[in-house]
């Protein structure tokens, strides 16, 4: 009956270390504290606007996805959604995997962190109206405040139709705090509502 020898030899397979992830998991060893995990921005990030247009299994878009911590929002894969809380951007890509919407949020809403940068396409570094529109001019299309389905206050909004992309600015009832820039490829206008 070698049928023993089986199961012996199975045993010992499933307790014997082995892999690379033994030393990653061990139960029985201490846990290390990393520190707090810190919110400081790097400086010279990558442009979130190079990510338009490409595909999400780019290297280069990789590499920035890695850089501001953007993980599919259905796990592993080829996702349509990116999602970073901790630096306040989110992004959408169709079907195919092409890169159409990047979302950065600068209040502190949906359990994003506000987004720590530049603003994108040469528009400033202050989340302001009054910042914005002498950096960028006057916007193309703008909206007035509304009340959304939820019966909440929404700000006015502005437009601007750059040759690559499209800016969307939604601001805070106030009508002078950022609330959102979403940057869209021109054909994925974002909605104002």
């Amino acid at each position: 009956m070698d049928n023993v020898g089986f199961r012996t030899r199975r045993a010992a397979f499933h307790t014997a270390p082995r892999g690379s992830n033994e030393p990653v998991f061990n139960p029985a060893a201490p846990q290390r504290n990393p520190g707090p995990l810190t919110t400081a921005r790097k400086v010279g990030r990558p442009d979130l606007t190079q990510l338009l247009g490409r595909t999400v299994l780019e290297a280069r878009v990789q590499g920035i996805c890695q850089e501001y911590a953007l993980l599919p929002r259905t796990g592993t894969g080829l996702s349509r959604a990116y999602r970073s809380p901790s630096a306040g951007v989110e992004l959408a890509a169709d079907a195919h995997g092409l890169v159409t919407t990047v979302v950065l949020h600068f209040q502190p809403a949906d359990g994003f962190t506000p987004f720590q940068g530049t603003l994108p396409a040469g528009a400033g570094s202050v989340p302001r109206r009054s910042r914005m529109i002498p950096m960028l001019g006057r916007p193309d299309e703008t909206g007035a405040p509304y009340r959304d389905r939820f019966d909440s206050a929404n700000g006015p909004w502005d437009r601007w139709h750059l040759p690559d992309l499209t800016l969307h600015a939604q601001y805070a009832p106030d009508a002078e705090t950022l609330e959102r820039l979403t940057l869209a490829l021109p054909a994925h206008l974002p909605r104002a509502a």
